[in-house]
This record gives C-alpha cells, sequence and structure tokens, in this order.
C-alpha cells in the first residue's frame, strides 16, 4: 500500500470516530430512559408510591414495606428520606453500619399506654388482684386496688408511683429471670386487654411502629429499646420483634444469688448449684428524661442517629439525637376512635415537636391502622358503668 492510499484509509477512519462515538452515547442514553418511560414516569423519577431503595436504585413501594401507614405520609416521607440519605455511600451523610443507631421508647411509642395503663403497672394489678397463685401483702393489695379504679377510668395518679415502685420489685422478688419472663410472656399472650375487644397485652404493639422497626433493620440500623419501665419485663415484651435482652435499656431491677441473703455482693462468692433471682428494691435512677440520655451513652456508648418517643420523658433522648445531627419523631395519641387518644396532650406534645422540629407521627393522620383487623376500641368498665348509670337514672 502506497502513502496515499494509508492517507485516505486514516481520512475515512477519523470522518467515522464522531457517527460510532454518537451511536455509543445514544445507546447508553436509552438504556438508562427507557425503564423510565415504560413505568410512565419521568426520568430520573420513581412511579408514584415508590422511592429509591436506600444505596441502591431498586425503588421501595411504600404500600409494601409500610402497608399500615397512609401513603401520604409526610413524616413517613421524611423517615424514608433521612434513612435512604444517611445509607446512600454517596451521601455527604452517609453512615457506616455501626453508626446506625436508633433507640425507640416503649410504652406509648410502640405498644399502648392507655390499655388502660402502663404495661407493668397493669402486670403488677394481675399478680396482686388477680392471680390466684399468689399471696399478696395487705398493703400491695390496697394499694394496687387504688391504681386499679385510677385505671378503669381512664386516669393517672402519680403520687402512688413510687409505692408501685417498691410493691413490683417485691412481689416478684425471688423469681430468676426465666421464671419472671415465662410469667410476664403468658401474661402477654392471654390476658385480655382492658378497654379493648380481640387484643391481648403481648399483642397491643402499634402495627405501622413495627414496620418502621423492620424497615430499620433492613437498613442495617441497629435497634434499641430505651424504656422507664422495668428492665425485665421490657425485655420480654420486645423479645418477638427480634430485639435481644443486651439492647434493652431500662430501669434496673435488683438481682441476687439465691443464697446470698443480707450479705453484700462484692464480699461474698456465689456457690455452684446458686440461681440468679430477682431481688428489691429498684434502682432508684428511673430510665426517664436525660436518665435516658446517660444511659445510652453508657450502654451504648454511641450517639444514637434516630429516635422515638411519645412523651415528655423521652424529650431529651430526642435532643440527643437531634444535636448529633440525627433525627428524632414522636408519636401523636390524638385518635379517640381507634385508641384513647387525649386532645389536650396531641395538642401540646405536637407544639412541643414543632419548636423543638421533631418529626410526629399522628395515629389519627398517618396510620391507616394500629393494631389490626379484628380489633375495637370498646369502653373503659368505669366509664362505661357510670354512662349505665346516668341512663338509668
Amino acid at each position: 500500500m502506497d502513502e496515499t492510499e494509508k492517507s485516505d484509509g486514516m481520512a475515512q477512519k477519523r470522518d467515522l470516530w464522531p457517527l460510532a462515538l454518537a451511536f455509543v452515547l445514544g445507546a447508553l442514553v436509552a438504556a438508562l430512559l427507557l425503564p423510565a418511560f415504560q413505568k410512565g414516569a419521568n426520568p430520573g423519577e420513581a412511579p408514584a408510591g415508590e422511592t429509591e431503595a436506600a444505596g441502591t436504585s431498586e425503588p421501595l413501594d411504600l404500600a409494601t414495606t409500610f402497608p399500615s401507614w397512609n401513603q401520604e405520609s409526610t413524616s413517613l416521607a421524611n423517615l424514608v428520606a433521612f434513612v435512604q440519605d444517611v445509607t446512600d455511600p454517596a451521601s455527604p451523610n452517609y453512615k457506616e453500619p455501626e453508626e446506625r443507631i436508633a433507640v425507640f421508647d416503649m410504652d406509648g411509642t410502640i405498644i399502648s399506654e392507655r390499655a388502660p395503663y402502663y404495661l407493668d403497672y397493669m402486670l403488677l394489678i394481675h399478680r396482686v388482684l388477680d392471680d390466684p397463685t399468689h399471696e399478696a401483702s395487705a398493703d400491695t393489695v390496697e394499694l394496687m386496688e387504688e391504681v386499679k379504679s385510677y385505671a378503669l377510668r381512664g386516669e393517672k395518679n402519680s403520687d402512688l408511683s413510687p409505692r408501685r415502685r417498691i410493691a413490683i420489685a417485691h412481689e416478684f422478688a425471688g423469681m430468676t429471670p426465666d421464671e419472671f419472663h415465662t410469667y410476664v410472656r403468658d401474661f402477654l399472650d392471654n390476658e385480655p386487654v382492658i378497654g379493648f375487644d380481640g387484643m391481648t397485652y403481648g399483642g397491643s404493639l402499634y402495627k405501622p411502629m413495627l414496620e418502621v422497626i423492620s424497615y430499620l433493620k433492613a437498613n442495617d440500623f441497629d435497634v434499641w429499646m430505651v424504656s422507664a419501665c422495668e428492665r425485665e419485663v421490657v425485655r420480654t415484651a420486645v423479645a418477638p420483634l427480634g430485639i435481644a435482652p443486651d439492647h434493652v435499656i431500662a430501669t434496673d431491677v435488683a438481682y441476687a444469688t439465691s443464697d446470698q441473703g443480707d450479705a453484700v455482693a462484692h464480699e461474698v462468692t456465689m456457690a455452684q448449684g446458686e440461681k440468679v433471682v430477682l431481688s428489691e428494691p429498684l434502682s432508684s435512677d428511673k430510665c426517664e428524661y436525660t436518665g435516658k440520655v446517660l444511659a445510652i451513652a453508657r450502654e451504648i456508648g454511641r450517639e444514637p442517629v434516630l429516635a422515638f418517643g411519645n412523651s415528655s420523658g423521652d424529650y431529651a433522648m430526642l435532643n440527643y439525637a437531634e444535636t448529633s445531627g440525627g433525627a428524632g419523631f414522636i408519636v401523636i395519641a390524638d385518635d379517640e376512635v381507634r385508641e384513647y387518644g387525649n386532645a389536650e396532650k396531641a395538642a401540646k406534645t405536637s407544639q412541643t415537636a414543632a419548636d423543638e422540629s421533631w418529626d410526629t407521627f399522628s395515629m389519627r393522620n398517618d396510620w391507616a391502622t394500629i393494631y389490626g383487623e379484628g380489633v375495637e376500641r370498646t369502653e373503659l368498665p368505669a366509664v362505661e358503668e357510670e354512662v349505665e348509670l346516668a341512663e338509668a337514672a
């Protein structure tokens, strides 16, 4: 081949190069845009009801992941957006899995606290007043009858709380933790909730919040329960959610060994054959308010990225998450049809959330269901009796 032929061949290749480049670019653009057009969406936009799954190009189907939620919930969208942001390696806010700490309060946040009272109160009422195998002290019987009278009217008397804390430790002292867990599990699985039809205490879990926990776990969040309730009660209640005993922070119970007697634990040696048993009194450091923050710092050793609560006892924990660049979410008990919502308290909590820039989960507006099918709110016995007496008069 002479020089002229070589020159002509090279010129032809140079002329074809722009065409080849255009063809390749066109094919790439078509491959990227075609799936979106096939789903009826604009380029770069997920179809209605879907968002991009965290850290992937797979769409998140909200209706499948959160079937108990109203799909138009702004707060749910904010939660999903936050999770996607911190789990996206390309985001400046990306968190490694070991940094993804999520902390939840229990009563009123994932489980009913108006059924008709806190879970540990209802457990103690059952133990003292309704359990034929247990003989409680006369003082405790009198106390729990008074507590029950308030509970059945949907009211609370905080003046009774210190005595109740002493009573719950005393009436279960001597049980091994396993024996106690079995007792509590039996109560949760079999005792019908007062004020509802079709639900036991173990079933009084908020389905929308269970879906939040499952979603966070699927995105490699380390989920912890942080409650003012007694630790061993909480361990039993949340075990079906896959939350391990060592991921429960709560008000500490006292322990002893079966033959310890009045001896100080650090001055005696446990013998073979002895067992660890529940003792008394409860810890004076209740896991509430700033106590929750200090317990998280002590037991987890990392600041939470997400915090979920429902009352003033959780505000410090939500602030802890917000201060460290995370997010706080608070459940608002504003549903007076499916739950025992309190309009005055709901309005006050909502205002506090707005002032503190927390997101709110409204039971009435954000949740399509609270407890699922077959559960219906009835009326508290004392209230129902008062209505009947009024009608008879």
